[in-house]
């Protein structure tokens, strides 16, 4: 994580550094973007007091009060007021790190200099950041149009020293921790109420720290699928790099890449490569097709990557301060410029589609993963298709010798083994596909008709932030089987082998063991490696027991990105 994150005019942030704030890094703003801040403070204060002119947000009311004149001596009262007035959001509070990424998100679009706040707007932000202050959001309540209004009031709510905020985990008054920390409250001029809420930045935050979370678990399905693909007798052949050539989706291409790589090396895939021990000429879908299915999870994942780091990076408030026409084509800088030249002007910036639309294919990508992992895990489950594995993996697993030990088959009847984890993949599947609804197509109108079409992006973002720790989960579960089918295979002294010789009075394909040597039934090196880290947290099932808190632990690692950082050395996932 790094130290310190800079923010400045001319600097364009990355989603990781979103991603270093949220967790806690410091923020810092370089000295020539407060100097220019101060100076086009000055601008647009010169212009606005030499005009009758009406200038929106600045000396009119705000939304369908547009038209209300405001006298001078009223316009901190209206800046006040809008903060104060806007904050009503309900339901829970955001988490401390979407509220962190908030905040610097809406700092950057400030350090732009186009929004006509003081240097001091900024540096509230950054001292709330780096103070480790989090003001306490309720995320329901923004449609996500005309900004998040509602959120990104209560974060301003907490500048100006009302309020409650995080600090270290605990809620507290505002003024009771502006003064443990040694800050003031902000006094907001003209205009900066405006700036403050005007943005989509609390819906951005969300799906920044969604979209590098889901990076992180598709990486990850990758390491499933190449474990389970080995664990399973599977082919490493459909994700040669020659046959995606021939139809290069880049995601496709990229997630066969990382399998065939995982798989490398694999003594147990190298035990059933002939045919005649083998006996199959395609796996199922759920191993065959991995790559086209969550190739286009890549995909989907990259596109909001891309959208996400023009949006946090982007001016979103209203009105933006622009260059005059008669000026802009003089080559004289902003540095340069008069009050006179300054032209304020309405616009739609803040408006949340560009963002809710990719923010959606998350919960697309998030509902195809883990669909496909339920796939496997019922596969898992069923002596018929698990290659010997037996009955819900349950220990010991099948083999030509247990037949021979019937006090084995009397003890392993009284366990359950791993029956049900695979029933929790149908639930939490099933969750994650409720989450799905496309809220950004459900615009319902606003302020008395004034705000007529509405992006509703933050539901959307909130519920793929909060889908992805279910994803996580039930990718644990297919782990958690693959890592216990790996045990199991040691275990083993015979491959089972279906070799096409069909007996149609049996009804099926009879089974032939073939006898394999204990060095061919280890995984790659990949492969192995992922496993031992799977098993710190779900060791082999031997015996029945509870497994809850052993899964949620595995899905939190997952989250945290421990699978890659045991592949790693083998491996790069990038």
């Amino acid at each position: 994580m790094a130290a310190t994150v800079e923010i400045g005019h001319e600097r364009r942030l990355a989603l990781e550094e979103v991603f270093a704030v949220a967790e806690g890094a410091a923020v810092s703003v370089s000295s020539a973007t407060l100097d220019l801040l101060a100076q086009r403070r000055r601008q647009i204060e010169a212009y606005v007091t030499s005009t009758d002119e009406p200038a929106y947000g600045f000396n009119r009311g705000f939304g369908s009060n547009v038209r209300d004149k405001v006298d001078s001596a009223r316009l901190k009262g209206l800046q006040v007021n809008l903060i104060r007035s806007h904050s009503i959001g309900l339901g829970e509070a955001a988490p401390v790190e979407v509220v962190r990424a908030t905040m610097l998100l809406r700092a950057q679009s400030l350090v732009r200099g186009h929004s006509g706040v003081r240097p001091q707007v900024v540096a509230q932000l950054v001292a709330f950041l780096n103070a480790g202050l989090a003001p306490v959001v309720p995320q329901l309540g923004s449609v996500s149009a005309s900004g998040d209004l509602t959120p990104l009031s209560h974060v301003a709510l907490g500048l100006i020293g009302e309020g409650e905020v995080f600090v270290e985990g605990r809620r507290q008054p505002t003024p009771e921790a502006l003064s443990r920390f040694g800050l003031e409250p902000l006094e907001l001029e003209m205009k900066e109420g405006l700036a403050l809420n005007n943005g989509v930045q609390f819906t951005a935050a969300f799906g920044a720290l969604a979209t590098l979370r889901l990076e992180r678990l598709l990486r990850t399905a990758a390491v499933s699928t190449a474990v389970s693909a080995q664990v399973m007798l599977g082919a490493d052949t459909p994700f040669r790099a020659d046959l995606h050539a021939l139809r290069p989706h880049p995601g496709s291409v990229k997630l066969a890449g990382w399998i065939h790589a995982l798989m490398a090396g694999s003594p147990l895939r190298e035990a059933h490569r002939p045919y005649e021990i083998d006996g199959e000429i395609q796996d199922p879908y759920n191993l065959r097709c991995a790559a086209q299915i969550l190739g286009p999870c890549w995909d989907l994942a990259e596109r909001a990557r891309k959208t996400l780091e023009i949006e946090i990076n982007a001016v979103t408030d209203n009105p933006i301060l622009l260059q005059a026409a008669e000026h802009r084509d003089n080559g004289e800088g902003w540095g340069d410029w008069a009050g006179q030249m300054v032209e304020i002007v309405s616009g739609g910036h803040f408006h949340g589609m560009p963002v809710a639309v990719d923010i959606y294919g998350l919960l697309q990508a998030l509902g195809i993963l883990s669909s496909l992992t339920n796939a496997r895990c019922q596969r898992y489950v069923d002596a018929d298709r698990n290659k010997g594995l037996g009955p819900q993996l349950k220990w010991p697993g099948a083999d030509r010798d247990l037949s021979e030990k019937p006090e084995l088959l009397a003890e392993r009847a009284t366990r359950s083994g791993m029956m049900l984890p695979e029933y929790a993949t149908a639930a939490l599947t099933n969750w994650i596909w409720g989450q799905a609804l496309p809220s950004h197509l459900m615009s319902l109108s606003t302020d008395s008709g004034q705000e007529d079409h509405v992006s509703m992006g933050v539901n959307v973002a909130i519920r793929a932030y909060e889908a992805l720790p279910r994803a996580a989960e039930a990718l644990a579960v297919e782990l958690a089987y693959a890592s216990q089918a790996a045990a199991l295979r040691r275990e083993m002294r015979h491959l089972p082998s279906r070799a096409g010789r069909d007996d149609p009075a049996a009804g099926k394909t009879p089974v032939d063991w073939h006898p394999i040597p204990p060095e061919a039934r280890r995984l790659s090196p990949a492969g192995e490696a992922a496993v031992a880290a799977v098993q710190r947290h779900v060791p082999p099932v031997i015996e029945d027991r509870v497994l809850s808190g052993e899964l949620q632990s595995l899905g939190r690692a997952l989250l945290d990105g421990e699978i890659l950082q045991a592949v790693g050395p083998y491996v790069d996932l990038n």
